[in-house]
């Protein structure tokens, strides 16, 4: 009997493994991720010297462009593209908008999620951040980032990119060893060893896929469909799938609810850090919704050019 009802639970495990495991890339959106999407990129600093003739011609709309509010990062570096595009930087590469079929959907679900992080869980992740100190939750995060470095790595050497696959293998010797476990991020203290961010979405932007349609998924935060196909691949490598996956269907004990533990733990000690540069993206937009959406696919685009 408990065989049997292993096996038709399986599936439906699987599946929220493949939604769960990953996050959104994650996908949650830490305050690292949401900073990087609203900061000026050096694209957007440099673009009125690298084409003197037309900030010459037009001066009132340079300024205008430079006066932007972060909210609205895609429109001020599109409005600011040189003539002579770099190929490695993704800000001066024409972008086609991306798609929002699912309008109502995504509306629905980021209000959703909102209500549910900004206004539920904000009351205890300030609690949470009083009573442990930030030292330990930082801590804990490069210990998870650690953890799961088979993913940054696999997802490197998919991409052919060597150099980041050595580095990321370097940093999790280091860490591993003279951090602790991962507990201190040891290896950044080397610029050569900076911390990576390669996922399975990224591999397939640099093989050509393209975002595919904006998407928002209830708990994980916004996404596209070619990194929501991406989950699967980051939970194939997250060694989580493989130690407490819902593999046991002759019912043996397994307690593959720990993988889900593991996970949400991990989205609730970075939940402070992730309120306070959701605010910074929310807070002085008009709207929330589109700030949202422009902040992650920049952020997106940046990570799969890098």
């Amino acid at each position: 009997m408990t065989a049997a009802l292993s096996r038709k639970s399986l599936l439906p495990l699987l599946l929220l493994s493949v939604l769960v495991m990953t996050g959104c890339n994650g996908r949650q959106k830490t305050s690292k991720d949401f900073d990087k999407a609203v900061a000026p990129t050096p694209a957007a600093v440099q673009t009125p010297a690298q084409a003197p003739t037309q900030t010459a011609a037009a001066p009132a709309s340079t300024e205008t462009v430079a006066a932007k509010p972060a909210a609205a990062p895609v429109a001020a570096v599109t409005q600011t593209a040189p003539a002579t595009p770099q190929a490695d930087d993704y800000a001066e590469t024409p972008y086609k908008p991306t798609p929002d079929p699912l309008y109502y959907w995504n509306k629905t679900w980021f209000k959703f999620n909102d209500l549910f992080y900004s206004g539920l869980m904000r009351p205890f992740a300030k609690g949470y951040a009083f009573v442990v100190p930030k030292q330990v939750r930082s801590g804990l995060t490069n210990a998870y980032q650690n953890f799961i470095f088979p993913i940054r790595f696999l997802n490197a050497l998919l991409q052919l990119d060597f150099k980041k696959a050595s580095k990321e293998f370097g940093r999790f010797m280091i860490n591993s060893t003279l951090g602790i476990g991962g507990l201190v991020d040891v290896a950044k203290a080397d610029p050569n060893l900076a911390p990576g961010n390669e996922d399975f979405g990224q591999t397939l932007g640099r093989w050509g896929v393209g975002d595919g349609f904006y998407i928002v998924w209830p708990l994980l935060g916004p996404s596209t469909a070619r990194d929501t196909i991406g989950m699967a691949g980051d939970a194939a490598a997250n060694p989580l799938t493989w130690i407490f996956g819902p593999w046991s269907i002759y019912g043996d004990d397994n307690p593959w609810y720990w993988s889900y533990i593991i996970k949400g733990a991990d989205v609730f000690n970075n939940l402070p850090n992730t309120l306070e540069a959701y605010d910074a993206v929310v807070k002085p937009a008009v709207d929330p919704y589109t700030a949202v959406k422009d902040a992650y696919i920049q952020y997106r685009r940046n990570a799969v050019s890098q």
